[in-house]
This record gives C-alpha cells, sequence and structure tokens, in this order.
C-alpha cells in the first residue's frame, strides 16, 4: 500500500539532513513559504530533488529541477556527500511569481578532497500542482522532453546514468541493500505517465523496480487515492481516469497492468493527434493565405449578405438634412462556387470561377435613410443562391440558351447542350440577374417591384422591403410575342408616359431581328413597337426620347453565318467587333411604331447612355453616350486579369460624346424612298463634349431627355492629372467626377480617396435647380477591405457623410437606383 504523508517546510529540512549525512545519497526538498503545506510521499521527499514554487496567478505549486534563476540544483552524489537543505533557498515573503535565489552553495568534496562540480541541467522540470485540474497534450509532450534532456544531461557521483532516478522522481541510494540486476523503469514507461497525466503513476513506475522501498511491487495504474495529494491527482479525476488500485499477488495481473498501460498510451496517442488534427484543418478553414488577402484587396472577391436590417455607423460628417428614400444597388455577389468531386479513395473540393465581371451571380444592397430618425439602415441578400447549389450539383453552368455568358468557361461537355433545362428555371433564385435595376416595374398584377435584369431576357421580380426574390420571368412568358433569346439589359423608363422599354434580339444565321417592347401600367401584358433586320451585336443599352426611339447596332460579325453563336455559351466568343464597318443608329417613331430613319457613324462601342433630347427647332436627336473605340472595355472585365493586373493591364478610356442626328422627318421620308439601302444612310455629326474620361456618367432625373449642363461619372485621378493611359492606372475607377458639358474649360470637380474605388455615382434631387442635390455611391476600400457610403453635395462636391457598411462590396460596373 503507498504510503503518504503531509508535511511542513521544517519537518522536511529536519528529516531530510541526517538521511544525506547516513546515506550518503542526493535528497532535497525546498518547499515555498507562501505555501503552508506540500503534500508528498515520504519515500519521493527523501529521494528526489524537487523545488517547489508558488504561483500567484495559477494558484498551483510547482516542482522545479534545475535553473540557476529560479532554484539551486540539489547533487545527487555517492558516499560522503552533502545534500543541500531547504533553508538554501528562500522563498518569496509576497507571493511573487519569481523566486528570489540565495548565494549558490558550494560543491561538497569527495573522499579525495577534489571538489566536484555541479551537474549541468539543461532545462527545468516542471510539474503543476493540484491548483490545475487539466492541463494540456502540449504541456505533456514539453514534460517529456524535459525530462529526456535531464536524463541525458545528469550523471551520478559514479558516472551512472540517472535516466534510472527520474522515474517518479524516485533516486536510487547507494546502499549494500540495492540489487543492481532488478530491472528499472525505462523512460518510456515514465513518459507514458506523464502522459496519462498521473504522477502517482509514475511513482508507480518507479517503486515497483526496486526492492526495500517500501512500497508494494505490484501496484497498477488506476486512479490515485483520495488521501493523494499528487500535483495531478485532481486533475486525473476530473479526466476521468481509472484508480489507482492495488492487485492481488499474482504473475498475472502484472501482465495485465503492462497491456492496459500500451493500451492507454496508445488510445491516448491516439486521441491527441486526431484532435491536433482536427484542429489544423480549422486552423486551415480560418487561415487566410497571402493570395487570398490580395483578392480581397482587389475587391474582386465573394461578399456576404445580410438580410436583417441594421444601423450603419457614421464615419465622417453627419446625416445629411433633406435626405430621403432608398438606395438599391446590385452588382457581383459570389465569384467562387465550391463542388465535390469523387476520387478513387477520397473527395476534393474544386472550385468553381466564373470568367467576366458580369457573369458573376448578384447581391443586391439596399441603404435606407430616414430623415426624422436620422438612421441609416442597411440590408443585403444573393439573389442567386438556387443557381449557385445548380453549379455545385452540376460542377459548372449548363446554359439554357446560346450566349448566356459574356466570357465563362461552363466547365461542361457538349452534350450538356442536348439536356432540356426548362425546369431548372423555374425557381426565384435560378438565374443570373444582375446587370441593371427597374424599380416599381409591373409585373404579376403589381408595380411594387424592383427588378432585375440580364441580357437573355429574364427579369427577377423581388421584394422591395425584404429583398426575396419572388420569381423569375421570361420576356416570352409575358408575351409570345416577344420573340429573341438577347436583350438589352438596361431598360428605358418614361416617366412621362410610365412604360418601361427594352431590345430583344433574335440571332439566326443571316440576319438578326430586332424587336423593341413595352410594359405600361396600363397594359402590363405588354406590346411591340417595332422591329427591324440588322446584323449582330452587343446591346448593352439604347435612347429614348418623347417621340423616337433610338437602338444602336455596333459593327460586329458572327463567324459562320451565327453558327457558332447557336452553339456557343459566352457572347464575346461568338462574335467579333469588326473595324472596318459603321455603326448605325435606328430611329423607331414610337407614335407610328416603325423605323423612321437609320444613321451611320464611324465604328465605336458604347456601354452606357446619357441622355437623349430631341430638338423640335433642328428637327434632330442629340445622343450623349460614353464612347470606346472598340469593345475592349468589355474583353477587359476578366476577373483573372483584374484581380492579378500585369504590367500593361489597364481599363481603357471612355470618352462622352455627342452625336447629332439631323433632319429626322426628312431623312424619314428618304428612308421609304430608297427603301433603305445602307449605302445611302446619312452621316451623324459627332461631338467630344469633354476631354477627361468618364464612365458610368450619371445625370439628374429631372432632366432626362431635356437639355442639360452637369453629369457625374467614375473617372481615375491619375487620367486626369494627364498621365499616359498605360501608367495612369490598373485598376478600376478611383474618383467620382463632375463635368460641364456646355463648358470645356471648366474644371472638373474630383472627389477621391487614396485606396478607395467607387461605384456608381447617383443623383437624388433636393430642388428644382438642376445640380441641386446629393451625389451617392458605394466605394470599396483596398486597405480596410471594407466598404462605405458616401455622400457628397452635388454642387460644390463637399463630403457630407461617409457611412460603414457590415462588409466589403465588390467592386463592378453595377447599376443602382434611388426610390424616394
Amino acid at each position: 500500500m503507498t504510503k503518504e504523508a503531509t508535511e511542513t517546510t521544517s519537518e522536511a529540512e529536519q528529516r531530510q539532513a541526517p538521511e544525506a549525512l547516513e546515506g550518503n545519497h542526493a535528497a532535497a526538498a525546498a518547499v515555498d513559504a507562501t505555501s503552508s503545506t506540500a503534500t508528498l510521499p515520504s519515500e519521493t521527499a527523501e529521494a528526489a530533488s524537487v523545488v517547489v514554487t508558488d504561483s500567484t496567478e495559477k494558484q498551483s505549486n510547482i516542482k522545479t529541477i534545475g535553473t540557476e534563476k529560479q532554484s539551486n540544483i540539489k547533487t545527487i552524489g555517492s558516499s560522503g556527500e552533502e545534500a543541500a537543505s531547504a533553508s538554501d533557498i528562500v522563498a518569496p515573503e509576497n507571493n511573487a511569481e519569481e523566486l528570489t535565489p540565495t548565494t549558490a552553495v558550494d560543491p561538497p568534496a569527495n573522499d579525495s578532497g577534489e571538489v566536484r562540480e555541479k551537474p549541468a541541467v539543461k532545462e527545468s522540470l516542471a510539474v503543476e500542482n493540484s491548483g490545475k485540474d487539466e492541463t494540456s497534450d502540449q504541456d505533456d509532450f514539453a514534460s517529456i522532453n524535459a525530462i529526456s534532456d535531464v536524463m541525458q544531461d545528469v550523471t551520478l557521483a559514479d558516472d551512472k546514468p540517472a535516466a534510472n532516478i527520474l522515474a517518479g522522481a524516485i533516486a536510487l541510494p547507494a546502499g549494500d541493500n540495492v540489487d543492481v540486476n532488478v530491472a528499472r523503469p525505462s523512460p518510456a514507461d515514465v513518459a507514458t505517465a506523464i502522459l496519462l497525466k498521473d504522477t502517482e503513476a509514475a511513482r508507480a513506475f518507479g517503486a515497483r523496480g526496486f526492492q526495500g522501498s517500501g512500497e508494494s511491487d505490484r501496484t497498477a495504474i488506476g486512479q490515485q487515492p483520495e488521501s493523494s495529494s499528487s500535483p495531478r491527482s485532481s486533475g486525473s479525476k476530473s479526466r476521468g481516469q481509472p484508480e489507482i488500485a492495488e492487485l492481488s499477488d499474482g504473475e498475472n495481473n502484472d501482465e495485465d497492468y503492462d497491456d492496459e498501460d500500451v493500451e492507454e498510451r496508445q488510445r491516448r496517442l491516439f486521441r491527441m493527434a486526431e484532435r491536433r488534427r482536427q484542429q489544423k484543418e480549422k486552423m486551415a478553414q480560418t487561415s487566410v493565405s497571402s493570395g487570398e488577402i490580395e483578392t480581397m484587396r482587389s475587391g474582386l472577391s465573394s461578399a456576404r449578405e445580410y438580410t436583417s436590417p441594421s444601423e450603419l455607423r457614421i464615419l465622417n460628417g453627419s446625416y445629411p438634412e433633406g435626405l430621403r428614400g432608398s438606395l438599391y444597388a446590385v452588382g457581383p455577389g459570389r465569384f467562387e462556387v465550391g463542388y465535390n468531386v469523387q476520387r478513387e479513395l477520397e473527395q476534393a473540393t474544386r472550385m468553381f470561377t466564373f470568367g467576366h465581371l458580369m457573369d458573376v451571380p448578384p447581391l443586391l444592397t439596399k441603404v435606407s435613410f430616414d430623415p426624422k430618425q436620422k438612421t441609416i439602415t442597411h440590408r443585403s441578400r444573393l439573389i442567386a443562391k438556387q443557381l449557385c447549389s445548380r453549379i455545385q450539383a452540376e460542377h459548372g453552368v449548363s446554359t439554357k440558351v446560346p450566349g448566356a455568358l459574356y466570357m465563362s468557361d461552363t466547365n461542361q461537355t457538349f452534350l450538356n447542350k442536348f439536356i432540356p433545362k426548362a425546369s431548372h428555371y423555374s425557381t426565384p433564385e435560378g438565374e443570373c440577374c444582375g446587370q441593371d435595376i427597374q424599380l416599381f416595374m409591373p409585373l404579376q398584377g403589381s408595380s411594387q417591384n424592383i427588378v432585375c435584369t440580364n441580357h437573355v431576357g429574364a427579369l427577377q421580380n423581388i421584394d422591395p422591403v425584404d429583398l426575396c426574390p419572388r420569381a423569375i420571368i421570361e420576356l416570352k412568358d409575358v408575351n409570345p410575342e416577344f420573340k429573341g433569346l438577347l436583350s438589352c439589359p438596361h431598360m428605358q423608363y418614361d416617366s412621362d408616359t410610365r412604360e418601361h422599354f427594352t431590345v430583344l434580339q433574335d440571332v439566326g444565321f443571316r440576319s438578326t431581328t430586332y424587336t423593341v417592347v413595352a410594359i405600361s401600367e396600363s397594359q402590363p401584358e405588354g406590346y411591340t413597337v417595332a422591329s427591324f433586320s440588322a446584323q449582330a451585336s452587343v446591346l448593352h443599352s439604347f435612347a429614348i426620347t418623347q417621340d423616337y426611339i433610338i437602338v444602336p447596332v455596333y459593327p460586329y460579325a458572327a463567324p459562320i453565318g451565327g453558327v457558332s453563336y447557336r452553339w456557343g455559351d459566352s457572347l464575346l466568343e461568338t462574335l467579333s467587333f469588326d473595324h472596318a464597318q459603321p455603326a448605325y443608329f435606328y430611329v423607331i417613331s414610337r407614335e407610328y411604331r416603325r423605323v423612321q430613319c437609320v444613321y451611320q457613324a464611324p465604328a465605336f462601342f458604347a456601354m452606357h447612355q446619357i441622355n437623349a433630347v430631341q430638338e423640335s427647332a433642328t428637327d434632330s436627336i442629340s445622343i450623349d453616350l460614353i464612347a470606346y473605340e472598340d469593345d475592349a472595355v468589355l474583353r477587359r472585365l476578366m476577373i483573372k486579369d483584374m484581380r492579378r493586373p500585369s504590367v500593361d493591364f489597364s481599363v481603357p478610356s471612355g470618352y462622352a460624346r455627342r452625336y447629332q442626328l439631323s433632319g429626322v422627318t426628312m431623312e424619314a421620308t428618304k428612308y421609304i424612298e430608297t427603301k433603305g439601302r445602307p449605302s445611302l444612310f446619312p452621316w451623324v455629326h459627332t461631338l467630344l463634349l469633354r476631354t477627361e474620361s468618364i464612365e458610368l456618367a450619371k445625370i439628374n432625373p429631372m432632366v432626362s431627355a431635356k437639355p442639360y449642363t452637369f453629369m457625374y461619372g467614375l473617372s481615375h485621378v491619375e487620367r486626369l492629372q494627364g498621365l499616359p493611359v498605360h501608367v495612369a492606372s490598373t485598376t478600376m475607377y478611383n474618383c467620382i467626377v463632375k463635368l460641364d458639358t456646355n463648358d470645356g474649360a471648366t474644371k472638373p470637380l474630383v472627389w477621391s480617396r487614396k485606396h478607395c474605388y467607387p461605384s456608381e455615382p447617383v443623383f437624388v434631387p433636393h430642388s428644382d435647380k438642376e445640380d441641386d442635390g446629393f451625389i451617392i455611391s458605394i466605394f470599396f476600400d483596398s486597405m480596410r477591405i471594407t466598404s462605405c457610403i458616401v455622400v457628397l453635395d452635388a454642387k460644390t462636391f463637399k463630403e457630407l457623410m461617409i457611412a460603414q457598411l457590415p462588409s466589403a462590396v465588390p467592386l463592378s460596373f453595377g447599376h443602382s437606383k434611388f426610390a424616394i
């Protein structure tokens, strides 16, 4: 039966001194002065060199062997060697965390009078006391490593290794009664005992190999007796360790004990390895690599949704007086979709990444301004979740119509085109509609809708309050006469007649049929305005006036007579820009519902219209748009290039141009007489409004289809300063600019912040004056990897307020609308 006793410091010192003189072997024990008692078995206190200190933070006693600063080393010697008493170590009186070392004790001399040096201890061996119930696995391995180091470095006086004396801190006396042939505990046994967090078991290992030690020769690993005050006894109980129990005499019991110990050790090591594996997996999921940080700073990483409203915190300025309403913004939301692939013996996760910025499933954001409470609330939602789920199931995008993507690899085989997909798109979130927003469009018997559109004729009906998608409606389902697989994503709205217009394209093998359609509150089923045949084109927007609809047709060619388009998934891969061909403007009469005349212009490309004005005095139409030399701007919006742009990468500059169509009435007569021969089409007059580059330009909606003076858009600060295009910027637009279209000499007003990239600005009128209002834009901060909303004074461009959004909103060519 294990014998244990509780001794005070003075009692340990009085008992150890004679034993050190009589037995001629090292034994030392120092007890912290702040601890009233230290519970140790008597045999261990006599045989081991242990220093016990008190820690005020953990409230546990620590046994330490080694280190010059925190303890004095007790030298274990042979016959005639003195043992340092506990009085050699002074414990702090005020429960300090560090021990105050005393004057070093001279090493004793041997029989020949030579003074032997103290054995060098490599590290201090610390064992937690009973104040701490549990210790980590890392502490166990640290203890094992410390034991191994001490075993290698400490030697006995008779040059025998000290590895055999560390089991349970039991020293082997150099007496005649010791049988040197008795098997002693191995370092592995000691390590196992410490790994099991049981010093009593370690002492059992050590005692089992010594005869005449006063301990039972057969002690099994079990739960410690309640009377034991071993430093880990309470911890062992809390962990549910088996008790230390005495076995009856018999060899079989000893063998069973060894078998149980090996199995327990293997189980413990396995559990530790499993926990570490899980920790590594968790760290891998939560850690962010440098490449991911670079992607996030590019503003082209997947966004989070916040379906519940939250109040925004104003970082700069104050709430703008008179600002009331809600801002709706749509843009890219989820750039990658993960899916699982089955390998021979395991599953692997791969990522499907969209190739083009306009192919990305959208994020719809709503920011509401309450002037009474002077609060700003935010809500956002990913509105194509079912599309992403289908990508996970099919490992890619299954397009339902040709040219459904701008330029992305579908990761599908050719046979996928023969699979019916009509049922796949019947869900409210099964289509990617993220290119524009229409407010209060009459659909499904209600005009209280927000409608998101794309370029393949799909309309996503969304609740304006909680942003939940209600349904996906195709234009051909609204009216069977609306034929065409492609559509213009930017619909036009006439606030006077409350009509919504769009243009459909039915691409054929020889020609393409364009159909202009309209939907209004008085005719929610819609009607066809006019149709005409022309070459296929990438149509992103068009213009309307009080009497006319102007549809631009850019010089594109469809290879192999449209066959490549019919079997292609990406629109930009099936159509190529032709610089040798002119661009055309088809003028359609809203009253007569037919093509009045056609104008031609040198080859150019445009994504967004600014305004169109009909001048009755001169019988002309002026169309203002952002013009490019070709469609390079659309092809540069590849995600991989924008995330990690090369040295020669740059977004092309667009300029505000005015195309004037003169003598519309007269040209209408000629068009009828010549039967629309292209060679006789008149040429337009072109005027460059400003020399500064601009994109996503907006005006005051109160002057829409009327003469105007100011426009607001995005640009590059470096290019406004006159730097060359190839060195000015390789990123997206980094400033908001205000330009005067009537006076080219007027300097532009610019708002910018370092490392910030705004989205399309929206003008909110405040009075009848053209530039009296607010400019609102959501910008991305690449340094903080977050997004904010900024409100500017439209007249002075003074920054009125900046409020921080809950998370980053990706960069985009998306659009915004403001509802009052």
